[in-house]
């Protein structure tokens, strides 16, 4: 049990908890709906990515932003605002008449999840002082987002086989106007001495988040009219630019949006490579896993959401037992255990064929797929907050969940780029097959990288998230103090 904190910081844990597991299930559960909105409003194999990409782009591109403003300006602020960005457009996607409408939709939900989830890591890293404390409750943050992976996966599966695909996103906007609720209700107003000071960069967050769209559509497009295209090429070159023009503006700019000094942190750089190449692997091996149970092997919605039943029960356990151990081990020895069983789960899938069962291959890949994923997540999110300020915590974990992001995107791109350049040689179940086979070889070298990196690394890896802010430790104890009379008040009331 964590000490310290009172009655309101479980609250506040369990709200910010209910941030990530609602963001991450909205990822996931699409990918159960993938052939139904195919089908109803006529996405082509090459197209179809983009109604997960969209989402995941302009998350990952605003994320650095929303952390940058929720530190300024108030981090309850920019989590409601953030509430009703994602409920009002999840309204919009079960309504899309087409394609274009939905991707926009789409985009403009990840836009509000990229508004929650800096400011519900900041909201809990500053109520959680205590190092073990809140290495803990950061750990169940992580739990939270791996259930939530799994348990939308489910959902997308239960609901869209009786109720339909609009129906899993119109369900979504309920607890999204639950959670803003309890935010105006249980989550403090900002005190104006907990902000941080200066400006937020637009110019870097303009840059950065045309650079990936750039470079997904780029990837995107080439599965469809190749590489040599004008479209392709265009966007690549585009890409590329912007995103040099983000990183030169961020070692000019005095209050630049991503501070390339927090990269002289040799653990903060590497776990944001790790978590990019971690959730690169990750949703593009659920999102094929999906298309191989569904048209491969023959499952229906349902069933292969019960096939899949195992991520939510895995992802809960692995990451509740990363918590656990990371105060006994550091997090090093449980991202090395935790990338190698990731990269043997997704090995397995790669060998799946026509005549595969479920039990044991299907099981077992699952089963190690998820372990090896809840084990890196949570050892990586500790380290990435280790040594940050109180003041930067909103920072750090946009910075690294954009890590996250942009590699789901990118990952997710580049792997239907390899699987259409197999699928495009026939439309039988055998070339189907072979592309989603070569995307899974592809998911397991990018989190076979991430475990190159991770033993690489020569030093030991912080394995407590640090107490420090921009005063002395004195100003530590003030504020734990302040805190802990605010809790008393609210529990008195």
């Amino acid at each position: 049990m964590m000490p310290g904190p009172g009655r309101r910081a479980w609250l506040l844990l369990l709200l910010m908890c209910s941030t990530q597991f609602l963001n991450v299930a909205n990822i996931s559960s699409v990918n159960i709906a993938l052939p139904d909105i195919a089908a109803d409003l006529g996405f082509s194999a090459a197209t179809l990515p983009w109604v997960v990409s969209a989402y995941l782009l302009t998350f990952a591109g605003f994320l650095l932003v929303s952390g940058r403003i929720a530190d300024l300006f108030g981090r309850r602020k920019v989590l409601t605002i953030g509430f009703t960005i994602f409920a009002a457009s999840t309204l919009v996607d079960a309504v899309a008449v087409n394609p274009q409408m939905l991707v926009a939709a789409r985009a403009v939900q990840g836009i509000g999840a990229a508004a929650t989830i800096p400011a519900a890591l900041g909201i809990l890293t500053s109520t959680f002082i205590e190092a073990s404390a809140r290495s803990r409750a950061v750990a169940a943050f992580g739990a939270a987002g791996a259930v939530g992976f799994a348990c939308g996966l489910i959902l997308g599966g239960v609901v869209t086989g009786p109720l339909g695909w609009r129906w899993v996103f119109g369900l979504t906007a309920v607890p999204a106007v639950v959670l803003l609720a309890l935010t105006f209700r249980f989550v403090p107003r900002d005190a104006t001495s907990d902000l941080a000071t200066g400006r937020v960069d637009v110019i870097g967050a303009l840059t950065a988040t045309s650079g990936l769209l750039g470079l997904v559509f780029a990837l995107t497009n080439a599965a469809r009219s190749g590489w040599g295209s004008p479209g392709t090429l265009s966007a690549l070159i585009g890409g590329v630019v912007l995103l040099g023009a983000f990183l030169w503006a961020q070692a000019r700019v005095r209050e630049p949006l991503m501070p390339l000094s927090l990269f002289r942190r040799p653990d903060l750089a590497a776990v944001v490579v790790i978590g990019f190449c971690l959730f690169a692997a990750w949703v593009g091996a659920n999102y094929f896993l999906v298309l191989t149970l569904q048209r491969v092997l023959g499952y229906s919605a349902g069933e292969a959401a019960m096939a899949l039943l195992p991520l939510a029960i895995g992802g809960l356990i692995f990451a509740t037992l990363a918590g656990r151990l990371l105060p006994r081990t550091g997090p090093k020895p449980l991202l090395v255990v935790g990338l190698t069983v990731y990269v043997a789960g997704l090995g397995l899938m790669a060998v799946i064929e026509t005549g595969t069962g479920y039990w044991p291959h299907i099981l077992v890949a699952i089963v190690l797929a998820v372990a090896g994923n809840s084990i890196t997540f949570v050892a990586a999110n500790v380290v990435a907050l280790a040594s940050a300020r109180l003041d930067d915590q909103s920072l750090v974990g946009g910075l690294f969940n954009t890590g996250m992001q942009v590699g789901g995107g990118l990952g997710l791109a580049i792997m239907s780029a390899v699987a259409a350049g197999r699928i495009n040689a026939g439309s039988s179940t055998g070339a189907l097959l072979s592309g989603y086979q070569a995307a899974f070889w592809t998911a397991a070298g990018i989190a076979a990288l991430g475990l190159l990196i991770t033993a690489a690394l020569r030093r030991a890896i912080a394995s407590e998230p640090s107490t420090r802010t921009s005063g002395p430790t004195r100003g530590l104890r003030v504020l734990r103090r302040r805190v802990d009379r605010r809790e008393a008040i609210d529990d008195r009331a």
